[in-house]
């Protein structure tokens, strides 16, 4: 059978792309570093590129047109890949790994309500606090004082997705659920991108790693589900959403293994992306102070000295710039998971192969010259009314696009520059002379070394 995803050419051709290695094509460039590799590729072939990894076929796609094709106009054309090759070990048949499309569907109509702007902004006093004891705790630290904003910013996002999701601060364990969801995440990346999957039931060290780690967090997360169901206490948060949530159809709630799932994609997802994004924030902003200090100059003419809330963020629009920006060239999540090519198939005027794999990236996208004027420049104007108008809408998407786009980007809107103005009104935050920066995708886009920084409180300034 042959399908045709666009109709613009009545000529088909091969999709360029590096031969690499005998046997092992492109493999080795992608273990050292997918997003590198695929970057390197987009400069040198175009918008679509083939890699062989090992006995896979890959196509990345690099552009928005083709993009959109994939994601909207024939999404049911390319369905997602087994969500056991994916984020399935650890998110199970959650909204972000359910390759039923069916069951992907139901689920997604439940879950949409709790995440309209409307309900989140119920929420935005607790994030408001979360905020607070961050700051509370960085007041407690001498001058000059160096921390791993990194990490801080996990500690931050994981209060807010604790106090949203389950109104309670499990921070007691984040000893337990931070190093859980780092091993999880890292044994994810490198069996999504490795095309020799050892089985999950064999005992090498790192199967028995990510099992004792997924085992901690479904240990916390069961019991919190276990407890919250013999309670009739309501807590107004995301978990009573999801228990309460009911298929329109059958009116049938989740059992504990649906609500587990989703609550540990949720909970992955909503503090996990907007941490790293946040420490990106703080890194570009610590190499651009003229930015920084037009971010603050608005946070204090709009507020006057008063604590931000999100009531204010409609009035701070350079901070959304500033947030967007960081998003455009760090992407929490750079690459699109991957879906299946099953039929051969002419998309754009290139050939596909029946049973190849291909993703978005959404990295490169974010730096097509075609769209982006400097690309690799940090300059949140960009994202101002007069020059936002007439941008192609796929040419900047963090989120996603299409059904299958992020459900939580309205908190993450709400959360991150939140987070940028209550920060940025009373602290500066410089790099560490000699910090070495490296990103590295872990699932997520994060700086593989941390990121030390210098807490400078501005009235010492």
């Amino acid at each position: 059978m042959n399908t045709t995803a666009t109709t613009t050419a009545s000529i088909s051709r091969p999709v360029p792309g590096p031969r690499g290695k005998f046997l092992l094509g492109s493999l080795p460039d992608f273990m050292r570093g997918a997003l590198d590799a695929s970057y390197k590729g987009f400069l040198e072939y175009g918008d679509v590129v083939q890699y062989h990894l090992g006995p896979r076929t890959i196509y990345i796609v690099s552009h928005p047109d083709i993009a959109r094709t994939i994601l909207i106009e024939k999404s049911r054309s390319f369905p997602r890949n087994d969500s056991k090759d994916d984020l399935g070990p650890i998110t199970g048949q959650g909204l972000v790994s359910n390759d039923s499309y069916e069951s992907w569907l139901t689920q997604r109509r439940m879950m949409q309500p709790m995440f309209h702007k409307q309900r989140l902004t119920t929420m935005g006093k607790r994030m408001e606090e979360s905020a607070q004891r961050l700051l509370a705790r960085w007041d407690t630290y001498p001058a000059d004082h160096t921390l791993d904003v990194s990490k801080e910013m996990v500690a931050v996002t994981l209060d807010i997705i604790n106090q949203t999701m389950f109104s309670t601060n499990v921070l007691d364990k984040v000893d337990k659920i931070g190093p859980a969801a780092g091993i999880a995440m890292r044994y994810l990346e490198h069996h999504i991108r490795s095309p020799f999957k050892t089985p999950l039931s064999w005992p090498t060290a790192r199967n028995t790693q990510f099992k004792q780690a997924r085992a901690t967090l479904d240990d916390i997360i069961y019991g919190i589900i276990r407890q919250r169901r013999q309670s009739d206490a309501q807590h107004d948060d995301l978990l009573d959403l999801l228990i309460n949530a009911r298929d329109e159809e059958t009116g049938e709630g989740m059992n504990d293994t649906q609500l587990r799932d989703e609550v540990i994609t949720v909970f992955g997802a909503g503090h996990e992306t907007t941490a790293h994004t946040m420490t990106w924030a703080w890194y570009v902003l610590s190499q651009h102070p003229e930015i920084l200090q037009h971010l603050q100059n608005e946070i204090d003419h709009v507020l006057e000295g008063r604590t931000p809330t999100i009531a204010d963020l409609p009035r701070l629009p350079y901070v959304h710039q500033v947030f967007n920006e960081v998003m455009r060239l760090y992407p929490a999540a750079p690459i699109m998971g991957m879906r299946k090519v099953t039929d051969q198939t002419t998309l754009n005027t290139y050939q596909l192969q029946s049973g190849a794999l291909i993703t978005v990236n959404i990295y490169n996208i974010h730096r097509h010259p075609k769209f982006w004027d400097n690309p690799e420049t940090f300059d949140p104007d960009r994202f101002s009314p007069e020059r936002s108008k007439g941008r192609h809408p796929l040419a900047y998407m963090p989120f996603g696009a299409g059904p299958r786009k992020c459900i939580g980007s309205n908190m993450a809107l709400m959360e991150g520059p939140l987070l940028l103005a209550m920060i940025a009104q009373r602290y500066n935050l410089e790099l560490v002379p000699g910090q070495r920066v490296e990103g590295e995708v872990a699932i997520t886009y994060r700086p593989r070394y941390g990121m030390n920084m210098i807490l400078k409180p501005r009235n010492a300034i």
